[in-house]
């Protein structure tokens, strides 16, 4: 499930490091700055449209806010990608099939 506060803390780190204030940000957003404070705390989840626009402004990668990257599975993360290259189409699906259903034993383990 999305944690909100993680989340939002994606969107102020976005915005930090491109050096934008949160009134500036929400000029540039056309939302106001309260609006852009509730979305960092996490008390607030964005539209789809305005989600757009926040990644497009911030060149904010939605796909890291969404399924952020555990600091101690980078380094194996990054060791896969670069196996994956070598993988004909087929080997990938495998591996992918492989991964699925271990994603899905462990959502049924946690149910």
């Amino acid at each position: 499930m999305l944690n909100r506060k993680e989340f939002g803390a994606a969107i102020r780190n976005a915005r930090l490091e491109n050096k934008l204030t949160q009134e500036k940000l929400a000029e540039l957003l056309e939302v106001t700055p309260v609006h852009v404070k509730q979305l960092e705390s996490g008390s607030r989840m964005p539209s789809v449209e305005l989600l757009h626009n926040i990644a497009v402004t911030l060149n904010f990668s939605v796909d890291g806010a969404f399924f952020p990257i555990n600091a101690k599975n980078e380094e194996m993360l990054d060791k896969l990608q670069r196996l994956l290259h070598l993988c004909t189409s087929h080997d990938l699906r495998v591996v992918y099939a492989t991964a699925s259903a271990l994603t899905d034993k462990d959502m049924e383990n946690s149910i």
